[in-house]
């Protein structure tokens, strides 16, 4: 075991549980001393086993022994998979970590990561990244590396883009009433109206909360009303300083808008105790004619349910109006941990051979072939079944296939609505910022959440004009705002 490492594992038992999904957004600091082995990175020794804790990869009923199996078999490498249950995963990461005997290589999502970068239990991957001559430097697109960069190193890498959701659009609805996509803010309000004027109990647009409250970042689905505002911290350039993005301007005015836009009963009425799923199921039914969600597959997915309703449905990914962008997440992280023998071998043998534009993507993003996808005689690859449901085909095996953030010819054609979507999107998105942890923050976000909600709700339900919101805000939230400022800004 590293030195050291059982008394940083300790300290981030204690301090993560106070995470609990909460993050301040913004750049990071890292206070980690674990630093790169002075072995060969080049030219590492082969690990003779990889343990690895992932959660959101193919299952174990569906094949993943056989990636595993296919694994050895292609680099005469052993690798033991856990993946405990979506729902416990974190709290059995920590536990992993307490034990002193962690995975050699864990997933980790950007609310978790700058957190165990932090505590100093990951190994920093930055001169391996740096050195490495494999195939993996020549192709990948190099922005995703750095957005998981704290203060310059790297602590994880990049098992996919982030994505980030966008406008989906019943284009059906704007064809028969004559209208294009809109492009501002005033054409999109319109386009809510004339919606509205259906009637039949139709939802102009749905969504799940004011402010989504289950990761950083917040303002991610209603992009149109919030535009440049965030009800999260942010860092203002002219004054060097962070400041409450809730108590500005621009928020006020994202306030109002939203306000207006209930009131008038463009947005959903049930939008406070709605879940994604209620959301979805409104859409499916034909009620909804506006939703913001995942780029992607949820392109094909959310089409296909609604067309199983109407046959003449048809949604339409919307590029962002002129007044906002569409925000891609900080991606998920592989990383290796601090306790792991070898690392530079599990870098180079693992994470790179996983992104290499061949034999290893193909694994780690379509599975076995014969198992996950098949080659047919003309040439063509396509996916076969889940095993658990065959009339499903496999998305991906741990990497998903729209997703890679490498320059890679996947043999594997998607539908063209995957596709489409993606591009709509990076075409008008900017990426987000890693979370910010500490134990000040954490101790404090979720009571300053909930404040954060109840007016948000307050005011756009009528129950409170805006100044009065803000007004309430202010008196019931600046104890735990001007905690998090002192900590942010550097004060004691």
């Amino acid at each position: 075991m590293k030195k050291n490492f059982a008394r940083k594992a300790a300290a981030l038992s204690l301090s993560i549980v106070m995470v609990s999904g909460i993050a301040a957004c913004g750049g990071g600091s890292s206070d980690s001393t674990t630093t790169t082995d002075s072995a060969d990175l080049a030219n590492p020794e082969k690990p003779e086993e990889i343990t690895v804790m992932m959660d959101t990869i193919i299952t174990a009923e569906n094949g993943q022994q056989d990636v595993a199996d296919k694994y050895e078999e292609n680099t005469g490498i052993k690798l033991s998979i856990e993946q405990p249950d979506h729902n416990n995963y974190y709290e059995k990461v920590t536990l992993s970590f307490a034990s002193g005997t962690p995975a050699n290589v864990i997933e980790v999502g950007s609310t978790y990561y700058p957190e165990f970068a932090n505590t100093g239990v990951l190994w920093d991957m930055t001169d391996a990244w740096d050195q490495t001559t494999e195939n993996c430097k020549n192709i990948i697109d190099e922005d995703y590396v750095d957005a998981l960069r704290i203060d310059g190193r790297l602590y994880g890498f990049p098992m996919a883009k982030g994505n980030g959701t966008i406008t989906y659009v019943r284009q059906d609805w704007l064809d028969e009433a004559g209208l294009a996509l809109p492009t501002n803010y005033d054409e999109f309000i319109n386009m809510l109206r004339t919606f509205k004027q259906r009637g039949e109990g139709t939802i102009p647009y749905t969504a799940a909360g004011f402010m989504n409250n289950n990761e950083t970042p917040y303002e991610i689905y209603l992009r149109e009303f919030y535009q440049d505002a965030s009800p999260d911290f942010v860092y203002d350039e002219a004054s060097g300083q962070y400041i409450d993005g809730f108590a500005q301007e621009n928020f006020k005015e994202a306030l109002q808008r939203m306000r207006d836009a209930y009131q008038e009963g463009l947005i959903d009425a049930e939008i406070v105790t709605n879940k994604t799923s209620t959301c979805r199921d409104k859409l499916y039914s034909g009620l909804v004619g506006v939703m913001n969600y995942w780029a992607g597959s949820w392109a094909q997915k959310l089409e296909d349910s609604v067309q199983n309703a109407d046959p003449n449905a048809k949604l339409t990914a919307m590029p962002a109006i002129e007044e906002c962008n569409y925000i891609e997440r900080v991606p998920t992280a592989m990383v290796i941990t601090a306790a792991a023998d070898n690392p530079a071998g599990i870098f180079k043998y693992f994470i790179m051979y996983s992104h290499d534009g061949g034999e290893g993507q193909m694994l780690f993003t379509h599975g076995v072939e014969g198992k996950h996808y098949e080659v047919k005689e003309d040439g063509t690859t396509v996916a076969l079944g889940y095993y658990s449901n065959p009339e499903t085909l496999v998305e991906k095996s741990f990497y998903a296939p729209e997703l890679s953030i490498t320059e890679w010819d996947d043999p594997i054609q998607l539908d063209e609505r995957i596709y489409s979507s993606l591009e709509t999107f990076e075409a008008d998105r900017v990426f987000a910022s890693l979370p910010l942890t500490s134990d000040v923050i954490s101790e404090n976000l979720a009571n300053l959440n909930t404040v954060k909600g109840e007016v948000l709700a307050n005011v756009v339900h009528g129950n409170m004009s805006v100044d009065e919101g803000l007004e309430d805000y202010q008196t019931r939230a600046s104890g735990y705002v001007d905690a998090i400022l002192a900590d942010l800004n550097g004060g004691e």
